[in-house]
């Protein structure tokens, strides 16, 4: 938001800073400078502008296409069938898979990645073959880009030497060598990322950031098998899509479990048939190497990345799934072609109408929120994000109190079923106080906000909003007094003191109101908690009080 004044910041903290004052949310920490400075220029130019950051979203990907289709056509595919790099881009535009990479502002940065990491390709392929030094240079660059849009990037290591062995006639040692560069560009790169963020390995103790907090070793072994082979069913059936499958969406499973079994074995299935088929260089061996090369770093096996599964993260690996159709397609057309070109037709027509059935859902927050929670019913954050959509609906309510109390007890069915799925959020505890807030239930309000501080006291706005109703309580407080009501007084100012022990004004009006019920004891106590925190007050001039 601060525009090129910020891009000096952007370039030397953590992708988290400024979300909150602790920035290690993530294992490891994250380091993608390239993205934010670029969403720094627009804003400088165009400031918050949603049909500005949805164009450029699009024309991204249509730049994406362009540059996929070259590469897949000169190079990648050039003695393959002349349609193999048409279908497949065809394939890659229409897929449902994709809605939320384009859809999502925020997740640009797949696309910038891509675009940077296709660019590096090929220039890196022309110069393996003319020997280019510019060429060497240029691809080196975009790699080094890349990888400061998104860690990601890495696996780029291993899907260039994989390239050059299937379809450039080079051995698999050859490949290798020509990876050194990369390999070189990498390290720098992970000097400067340790030398700007460091290495972050503190614990993460929260779900949201860490999908199997709650889970035994062998249960969390078997979930991120399972899950493996959810992101290829979700390539061959995308339906139903989210934007979230946090915890309880995708429940934990045990060694022993048929889902993990079933998993496991078709997993280890289409690696043994892609190393069988490793020296053949087969499309189909090519295609399950590559998925399994750019999903792998986000199985969670060799880093948590905060998420059991997002569709966002099948950007990259989906390829191999457009590659392998297009291949099959094209083999078996010449054997019955009115057969397979109406499966095809019905396969784009399926998937185009998924694609814009489901970016209608990405229109905003509370559509799309109010979709997910549908799709996905057993996501902790699904649960609580459609309460916080149905929070925000009465904003738009004017003189409806009936309404606005309606969406209010729909906020809190959905933040109820958060905390059922998880009784640890403290975010729902937050939500749901909120909606209570709205409906003028201050006491209900206060509990639910203290149990959100006391489970996570640095989790973002829960200090705010716990001084907030303490504020809101004394207030009450003052109301109560002045009709007389000492009672009902002091009930309000003992929760705002102990939501807020620093709100010295509460402590001084709680020993006021236990004066004038002759309740010297508790009036004194509560003066001292004043004198403590404030020894200027004009309790001073009151000492006789004291006496």
């Amino acid at each position: 938001e601060k525009g090129i004044k910020g891009v000096p910041e952007i370039l030397t903290t953590d992708f988290t800073s400024g979300y909150t004052a602790n920035e290690n949310l993530l294992s490891g920490g994250r380091f993608r400078p390239f993205a934010l400075v670029i969403f720094a220029f627009e804003h400088q130019f165009w400031g918050t502008n949603p049909l500005v950051s949805h164009l450029i979203n699009i024309l991204f990907f249509v730049l994406l296409i362009a540059l996929l289709y070259k590469l897949l056509q000169a190079y990648v595919f050039r003695e393959q069938n002349k349609n193999l790099a048409f279908m497949t881009c065809l394939l890659f535009v229409v897929h449902p898979i994709h809605t939320e990479v384009i859809a999502n502002v925020k997740s640009r940065d797949e696309l910038i990645a891509f675009i940077l990491l296709i660019i590096s390709l090929i220039t890196l392929l022309k110069h393996t073959e003319k020997r280019s030094v510019g060429m060497l240079l240029a691809g080196l660059f975009c790699f080094f880009l890349a990888l400061l849009t998104r860690e990601s990037a890495v696996t780029f290591l291993v899907v260039f030497p994989l390239i050059l062995y299937f379809f450039f006639s080079r051995s698999l040692k050859q490949s290798i060598l020509f990876t050194f560069p990369l390999i070189f560009v990498f390290t720098i790169y992970m000097l400067l990322r340790f030398s700007i963020i460091g290495f972050k390995a503190a614990p993460v103790t929260d779900i949201l950031n860490d999908p199997f907090l709650y889970a035994t070793v062998s249960q969390a072994f078997a979930t991120k098998i399972f899950i493996l082979l959810k992101y290829m069913c979700l390539l061959v059936f995308p339906h139903p899509l989210s934007s979230d499958y946090s915890y309880n969406q995708i429940p934990y499973i045990d060694l022993f479990s048929i889902q993990f079994i079933l998993s496991l074995s078709f997993l280890l299935s289409i690696i043994v048939y892609s190393i069988y088929a490793f020296k053949k260089k087969s499309l189909l061996s090519f295609g399950i190497l590559y998925f399994i090369i750019t999903i792998f770093l986000f199985s969670n096996f060799l880093i948590n990345i905060g998420a059991p599964l997002a569709e966002r993260l099948l950007f990259q690996p989906s390829l191999a799934f457009c590659i392998i159709v297009a291949s099959v397609y094209i083999r078996i057309e010449k054997r019955s072609k009115i057969l397979v070109n109406s499966s095809l037709l019905v396969l784009l027509f399926l998937f185009s109408v998924k694609t814009i059935m489901r970016n209608h859902e990405w229109k905003n927050n509370e559509t799309l929120y109010l979709a997910d929670v549908i799709s996905a019913p057993n996501s902790v954050r699904t649960n609580v994000c459609a309460a916080d959509s149905y929070i925000l609906k009465t904003k738009t309510v004017t003189n409806d109190k009936a309404l606005e109390n309606e969406y209010l007890k729909n906020a809190i069915y959905y933040s109820e079923r958060s905390l059922k799925i998880d009784p640890k959020f403290a975010y729902a505890y937050l939500t749901l106080g909120i909606a209570h807030l709205g409906l003028n239930d201050y006491f209900k309000t206060a509990y639910l906000w203290k149990q959100a501080y006391n489970l996570d006291p640095n989790y973002p706005g829960v200090q705010k909003a716990t001084e907030m109703i303490s504020s809101i309580l004394f207030k009450e407080g003052n109301k109560y007094y002045e009709k007389g009501n000492i009672e009902a007084a002091i009930r309000c100012y003992q929760k705002s003191t102990e939501l807020n022990t620093e709100n010295v004004e509460a402590w001084y009006n709680l020993g006021g109101n236990y004066f004038l019920l002759n309740d010297t004891k508790n009036a004194i106590e509560a003066w001292q908690n004043v004198l403590k925190r404030s020894p200027d007050h004009q309790l001073n001039k009151e000492q006789f009080y004291l006496h």
